[in-house]
């Protein structure tokens, strides 16, 4: 499955020994595939210098694309926000080879020694909410542009995704998606502020270090766009907590303190808000339900996201979490 996103049919240990020889980052010791993630192969290389993280980017993509996917990552990383280092060669940091006859192109990152919240498997404390909040908005007032990349995950394309995939969905559920999509048609983009956006912040893209520090993976999605979608969909991974919901309140409430202390909304913004967080939620049970139904995806990620989505947007459909 993972090695048909970038056509791998020989041993991954080929590509990792050229890494090791033109990023001079040492002799070679082994691999270890990162099993969490939709589109791109990612995996750990391991050698007597260390760790390094490889994202090889899916065959779907274009080459303009991973350059820009390149681009975007090292541009969070250029700014001071906490994210790992992106290693350069030939002064570029997208490097393409060709093995037995296939394309590869990669990005080669430092690695983290920790774990994301999924893998802890549980919420960011308040402190962590803090950090979380205060640095998606130095990240969301970085005045970079790149060229717009679709994800069908981003509660920005949520219009063309619901009519696709609206007819996978349970009489239990349509409805309630059906009224968040009447909603979002009734949003003024052009009134909510623009800035870089990370587009995916949720629990698989944060790691937590040995040392409790934090650090932003994945800027696969990354785009200019409004900036209350990063805060749509931090609220409802990382703050919401389906069985508690007064804890929810508190912990929505810290996070969007942290982000205005530094970068303050507008009320147009803060009512537009309302609507993107039930988006986000259903977007989400709209694209992990296509993804089983079509793609017969049963992994642990997809199943829980998706009854995440569906908890989660019962529950701010009933309350009002802003």
């Amino acid at each position: 499955m993972f090695e048909e996103r970038i056509n791998l049919n020989f041993p991954l240990e080929i590509l990792s020994k050229e890494l090791c020889e033109k990023y001079n980052l040492g002799s070679f010791v082994g691999n270890d595939l990162i099993e969490i993630g939709y589109e791109d192969y990612n995996y750990i290389l391991s050698t007597n210098k260390g760790k390094f993280v490889v994202k090889v980017f899916s065959n779907l993509r274009t080459d303009k694309d991973c350059e820009c996917l390149a681009e975007r990552a090292y541009i969070p990383n250029n700014f001071g926000f906490s994210c790992p280092q992106i290693y350069k060669i030939n002064e570029k940091f997208l490097y393409t080879t060709t093995i037995n006859n296939i394309k590869f192109r990669l990005i080669v990152m430092e690695f983290i020694d920790g774990k994301d919240f999924f893998t802890l498997n549980k919420l960011p404390s308040i402190k962590d909410l803090i950090f979380i909040g205060e640095e998606t908005a130095k990240l969301n007032q970085i005045d970079f542009r790149p060229p717009f990349i679709y994800d069908r995950w981003a509660i920005i394309n949520f219009k063309k995704e619901y009519k696709k995939n609206i007819k996978y969905i349970t009489e239990d559920y349509k409805k309630l998606i059906e009224n968040v999509y009447k909603e979002f048609k009734q949003i003024n983009f052009s009134k909510l502020k623009w800035g870089y956006v990370h587009g995916d912040l949720i629990e698989t893209n944060i790691i937590k270090s040995k040392e409790k520090k934090l650090y932003f993976i994945d800027f696969s999605v990354a785009n200019y766009l409004p900036r209350i979608i990063d805060l749509a969909v931090t609220i409802c991974d990382l703050c919401l907590d389906l069985s508690d919901i007064e804890k929810s309140l508190r912990r929505t409430n810290m996070y969007l303190k942290a982000y205005e202390n530094i970068y303050p909304l507008t009320t147009y913004e803060r009512k537009s808000l309302k609507t993107l967080i039930k988006c986000h939620q259903a977007i989400t049970i709209l694209e992990t339900t296509r993804d089983k139904i079509v793609d017969n995806n049963q992994s642990e990620e997809n199943l829980k996201f998706l009854e995440k989505g569906k908890e989660g947007l019962v529950i701010v459909s009933k309350y009002d979490f802003i």
